[in-house]
């Protein structure tokens, strides 16, 4: 009786740890890819690397996007870390990620990540 008891316990511990591999691969969401054109504004460690876009909703409004995150080429292609580059024109390709984490109250906060993976000097 005791093995069964065993044995029931262990099939359990093993479904939820599966669910839970589940439920930890379904918050990262979606992951959507986009591509403008925008003009360099500078690297800083606390905010990542800056660009000026054209705004959507003015012509000669300009919005400011913040990357954290580069890849490995883009950074062999162009060092963005320097300041000669400020003012320069980019044609670039970023991937956003949404995903969701849960605090240690339950509740659910959904975030974006952008990061470059594609640049082009105009």
């Amino acid at each position: 009786m005791k093995n069964r008891q065993f044995v029931v316990f262990v099939f359990l511990v093993m479904a939820f740890s599966v669910n839970a591999i589940i439920d930890t691969k379904q918050d990262k969401q979606e992951q959507e890819t986009v591509t403008v054109i925008a003009t360099f504004d500078g690297y800083e460690e606390e905010d990542g690397y800056a660009f000026l876009v054209q705004g959507e909703d003015d012509d000669e409004d300009e919005d400011i996007m913040y990357f954290s995150e580069v890849t490995p080429e883009v950074l062999k292609a162009v060092n963005l870390k320097s300041d000669s580059l400020i003012g320069e024109r980019f044609q670039i390709t970023y991937k956003i990620e949404t995903y969701e984490e849960e605090d240690e109250y339950g509740y659910k906060e959904t975030y974006e990540k952008y990061t470059i993976i594609k640049i082009k000097k105009m």
